[in-house]
């Protein structure tokens, strides 16, 4: 009979324990939705399915003098002398094959050589 009363008793605390956490745990849930709903509202409203209006791919071209001693044995004179000029053939020339590489696959693209700081 004792026996019977203690389990009695600890199943009673434990339903009263659960009542508590369940009570607790939708407390939480709320504070968790009304939370995400004001940080969604800060956010500004961009459908996923728009497309920037471009993209850009940008490419440097990090061992000029090379290539272009690749192509020229007169590059190498060149670049001691001017070596920005002979950055600005590389590029010219690296822009045309990208050009006509292009083309060839059927894509349509400007292709154009902006300088950055």
């Amino acid at each position: 009979m004792v026996l019977l009363s203690v389990n009695l008793i600890v199943l009673v605390v434990l339903l009263w324990r659960v009542r508590r956490l369940r009570q607790r745990n939708a407390e939480l849930a709320a504070v968790v939705a009304d939370t995400t709903a004001k940080a969604l509202q800060s956010v500004p409203a961009e459908p996923a399915f728009v497309v920037p209006k471009s993209r850009i791919i940008t490419i440097e071209i990090l061992n000029p003098t090379e290539l272009a001693a690749t192509q020229s044995r007169f590059s190498g004179f060149a670049g001691a002398v001017a070596p920005n000029m002979l950055r600005k053939i590389v590029y010219d020339k690296a822009v045309e094959i990208l050009r006509e590489q292009l083309r060839q696959q059927g894509v349509e693209a400007e292709v154009a050589i902006r300088v950055g700081a």
